[in-house]
């Protein structure tokens, strides 16, 4: 690790003495309110350092310094919580029941069936867990800490209360900590706080109690260092800490079931207690059929868990899966299957602002130098693009155009870096602020590299909030005389105390009150644009520092000890103001026709952020959030603390809102208010604040690229790309997949009511006329395997039909069974019972025999045509349901998924019927030509009675 001139002083100082083990006293809740010497007397522990000793004896009193993963289940629970479904336990019991009554043909299909349908959701969310365990990050594995007096490497898992750790620019702080020792340095704390600009650091004391975001003297698990360097004492880790108090708060959140989980879960108990009825009645006419008891028994039993619908437990799970496979190659990533249905369902978005709606990648728009404006093209830290004058015409830079641009370089810490392996684009190390700074410059046609070989800096006047400016004297190498210039960069207000020249054109002279007034309108209208400005100054203090280094008192005999006994009024004062740069951090380019899109589907999006009011105003009018009239809608954090349920819930629910300032438990509050209201609620974020609300909501959205692993754990979906519209896609995905599910639930509750009508026919037959059953539980089973799981999962790849985004959220509360689409499977299933109870009876005729007559082959010929016809109108069942406009509808040829499954079930349909001992094992016998004729002209009476139904009940489902 790196460790600069705070490191090496720092070191120097302080005792060796530790304190014993066992020692330490009671921590307070808040340290930004003591001093460091007083935070260091209450942690007793010194600036040294704790001994190794001491360190042993508090992390066996505290635990290792870690945050417990929230939500992560093991393998097994994982697979186990897939018997949690009420269909799966049906069928197990079923399975159970049969294998009791010595049917262990029908047990063994009975229990593959439940293995295909745990299976299929064990390995989705299994995939998708392995995923997320490849793209989390390992947090800070290591740190530099004081002990036993000197500077050593250990594991952060090891760090204790009273440890003395050194962080330098870019390290992450590995616990929480009191600052004792501060150069120069920031943290980038929006991961934590939502606080897109870092957040400079000292050591000063606190008067009183702050909000998080305003504790300046303290460092948080979780950030990181920005810029500079620091020294501080660690006062929590693990789960004390404010990143495991978040972590705490999120597993307390509760979790609530999906729409259709809640909707499956009714089927499931309904066909549960109609299987129980049935199984009760076929009882009881088997017994009038004079069956011997344990036969009926057995027939009532095993045909009864025939008719559960095997097969949708996979058809579901399957539709899911494939829906989060195409999720995932539009770079969303799925770790609950049920979350793919949900979002479908969102009806409000409560996204954060930073690197959702925006790159989280401040980038230079404009600048103006020397009065004249300049435009940039480009975005994020990507050297690419240009600088235009107010013409068009490509900036070809003047000696003072390229000093403007050199000055932000200069006086800057930031280093520009090339993509690798962890970082895919071009990024920054250091302040974000002075980040943006070096795109610029190359944009203007500074080379960075030479640039820093030419002006080498010898002393450096770090940023502070109540300057707010930093300043990098710098030696210009090869100058004969030697030349020494102050580069400056800071706020325009505050720029304006310490200037007294200003460029016009290629001109200096003397700044006016006009010009002053001028740049402070510039900084007002750049604030209400979401800009942030920073203005630029030189000064030659060439003649400075020989009058310093001439000085008898200095006894110094080189340039940087000669300069550092220059303060900053001697240095800051008779600046010539270059211009100003106004940055931002770009509003992504998909944005705003996603909002408008999400507007178009019925859809209220709010932010939610712990941004300014003014900044997150600015980003939400530009990504299209206000209304037609322009009014948006702005609520700060100490608003909504005073403000009732009731009207929270009103914001919420009429979107177009900003919720800035506001605190995890805040974004909580809304989440539940939405959530609890019966709306459907989807909640995106990336830093550890949004944890307890991404768990709380419907449906969790995290970052993939800029979230931090806590936003992960507790999210559903996690965006690799960090993209808003790619949100807006997965809920169009959604509602496709909900679309899809609900055409094959009806499909197969269709099938179930026909194999219950023609058993109810077929019993009637046998108790009437002594004929054989037309149909076994095995070929049943069949059906349920071909003429569902195979073909009813294939329509989990349907696309779209028509407008699907064009049209109002469904209402959570909304059934797939309801009125008109229960008297279509009643209709739809008893017109295919009927038919397949005809073909069985036309099957002996033409085979040339009586009603049950014949011999076992030719019985078995007839139960076959009654298998094949149940199977293939479910075909055309399915077929006519996939598209609004029937069956001839050109929809029809999308999907080549369906079509394979079509084929592949009828293939193993004719396994089935014509391969000897399959045959033997189901129960069939090999047709005729002759005897297929029932089956295929029952698919036509079959798409005719469904078309017929659809245009005199006017719904098609």
């Amino acid at each position: 690790m790196r460790r600069g001139h705070l490191g090496k002083r720092f070191c120097s100082m302080g005792n060796n003495d530790s304190p014993t083990v066992g020692t330490m006293t009671a921590a307070p809740t808040d340290f930004s309110t003591i001093s460091a010497d007083a935070a260091l007397q209450t942690l007793d522990t010194s600036r040294s350092g704790l001994s190794s000793t001491e360190a042993s004896g508090r992390l066996a009193e505290n635990g290792p310094n870690r945050i417990a993963q929230v939500g992560r289940v093991s393998p097994v629970m994982r697979y186990l919580a897939q018997f949690r479904d009420w269909l799966v336990l049906l069928l197990l019991a079923c399975a159970v029941v049969v294998s009791y009554l010595g049917d262990w043909s029908t047990a063994a299909v009975l229990v593959v069936l439940v293995l295909i349908n745990t299976t299929i959701g064990f390995a989705q969310e299994a995939r998708a867990e392995r995923t997320m365990q490849a793209l989390e990050a390992l947090v800070t594995p290591t740190a530099d800490v004081l002990r036993d007096g000197r500077i050593t490497e250990v594991d952060t898992a090891t760090l204790v209360p009273g440890d003395v750790v050194h962080l330098a620019e870019g390290d992450s702080v590995p616990a929480d900590m009191r600052v004792i020792e501060a150069q120069a340095v920031s943290a980038n704390e929006f991961a934590l706080t939502g606080e897109s600009n870092p957040t400079r650091k000292t050591v000063a004391t606190l008067e009183y109690p702050v909000p998080l975001a305003d504790r300046r003297n303290l460092l948080f698990t979780g950030t990181d260092i920005g810029t500079g360097e620091v020294f501080g004492v660690v006062t929590a880790t693990g789960m004390r800490t404010e990143l495991g108090r978040i972590a705490q708060l999120s597993d307390q959140a509760p979790t609530t079931p999906s729409p259709l989980q809640r909707e499956m879960s009714t089927i499931a108990r309904v066909i549960g207690i109609t299987v129980a009825v049935l199984a009760a009645v076929l009882l009881v006419f088997a017994v009038i059929a004079q069956m011997p008891f344990r036969e009926a028994l057995l027939f009532a039993v095993g045909l009864a868990c025939a008719l559960v619908p095997q097969g949708l437990p996979a058809e579901v799970n399957t539709a899911l899966a494939q829906a989060s496979e195409v999720l995932a190659r539009r770079r969303a990533l799925v770790k609950k299957l049920s979350a793919v249905e949900t979002l479908g369902a969102t009806h409000v978005i409560c996204t954060d602002k930073t690197g959702t709606l925006t790159r989280n990648e401040m980038t230079v728009v404009s600048a103006e130098i020397g009065f004249a404006p300049f435009t940039v093209t480009g975005s994020g830290y990507a050297p690419t693009g240009e600088v235009h004058d107010a013409h068009g015409a490509r900036l070809t830079p003047t000696h003072w155009q390229r000093t403007f641009a050199e000055t932000g370089v200069l006086a800057s810490n930031a280093r520009l870096l090339p993509p690798d392996d962890e970082h895919p684009d071009w990024h920054v190390l250091g302040d974000p602020t002075e980040g943006a700074l070096l795109p610029f410059a190359v944009k203007a046609g500074v080379d960075l590299d030479q640039l820093q070989h030419d002006r080498v800096e010898e002393h450096e006047l770090p940023f502070d909030s109540e300057r707010k400016r930093m300043t990098s004297v710098r030696r210009v190498v090869g100058a004969s005389p030697t030349r020494h210039i102050a580069y400056v960069k800071g706020a325009p207000e505050s720029m304006l105390d310490v200037c007294t020249r200003v460029l016009d054109g290629d001109t200096v002279r003397p700044i006016t009150d006009d010009d002053r007034r001028r740049f402070l309108d510039a900084q007002r209208q750049a604030a209400g644009q979401a800009l942030r400005n920073l203005a630029f100054a030189v000064r030659d203090v060439t003649s400075l520092v020989a009058a310093a280094s001439a000085d008898p008192a200095d006894s110094a005999d080189s340039a940087d000890s000669t300069l550092s006994t220059l303060g900053i009024d001697d240095i800051e004062h008779d600046l010539l103001l270059l211009g100003f740069v106004s940055m931002r951090d770009p509003l992504r380019d998909e944005v705003p026709d996603a909002m408008a899109e999400t507007r178009a589907a019925g859809i209220n999006v709010s932010i939610v952020t712990g941004d300014s009011a003014l900044t997150a105003g600015a980003i939400a009018k530009m990504a299209g959030l206000a209304d037609q009239a322009g009014h948006l809608a702005v609520v700060t954090g100490d608003q909504l603390h005073a403000m009732p349920d009731a009207e929270v819930l009103r914001h919420a629910l009429g979107g177009g809102v900003v919720f800035s300032r506001v605190a995890p438990e805040d974004k909580m509050r809304i989440v539940n208010l939405v959530r609890d209201s019966g709306h459907v609620v989807a909640v995106t974020g990336d830093g550890i604040n949004d944890a307890p609300a991404l768990r709380s909501a419907n449906i969790g959205v995290a970052m993939g690229r800029t979230g931090t692993d806590v936003a992960k754990q507790a999210a559903e979906v996690v965006l690799l790309d960090d993209s808003f519209a790619t949100l807006v896609h997965a809920i169009g995905q959604g509602r496709t997949i909900y679309t899809n599910i609900s055409r094959g639930v009806l499909s197969c509750l269709t099938s179930n009511v026909g194999e219950f009508v023609v058993n109810m026919i077929s019993l009637a037959l046998t108790t009437l006329l002594g004929m054989p059953l037309a149909i076994n539980v095995l070929q049943i089973l069949a059906v349920d395997v071909l003429g569902e799981i195979i073909p009813i999962s294939a329509l989990g790849s349907d696309r779209a039909e028509g407008e699907n985004m064009r049209r109002p959220p469904r209402d959570p509360k909304a059934r797939i069974l309801q009125g008109h689409s229960i008297t279509d499977v009643v209709f739809s299933g008893t017109v295919m019972g009927v038919l397949a109870a005809l073909a069985y009876l036309v099957a002996y005729p033409l085979q040339g025999l009586g009603l049950g007559e014949g011999s076992a082959t030719q019985i078995a010929a007839a139960t076959t045509v009654t298998y094949a016809t149940i199977l293939l109108t479910q075909l055309v069942n399915i077929m006519h349901r996939r598209s609004v406009h029937g069956i001839f509808s050109r929809h029809q040829l999308t999907n080549r998924w369906f079509w394979l499954s079509c084929l592949l079930a009828i293939a193993v349909m004719l396994v089935i019927v014509y391969v000897p001992f399959v045959g033997a094992f189901f129960g069939t016998a090999p047709l005729s030509p002759l005897l297929w004729l029932p089956p295929i002209a029952a698919m036509i009476v079959m798409g005719l009675a469904r078309e017929g139904f659809a245009r005199v009940s006017g719904h098609r489902v």
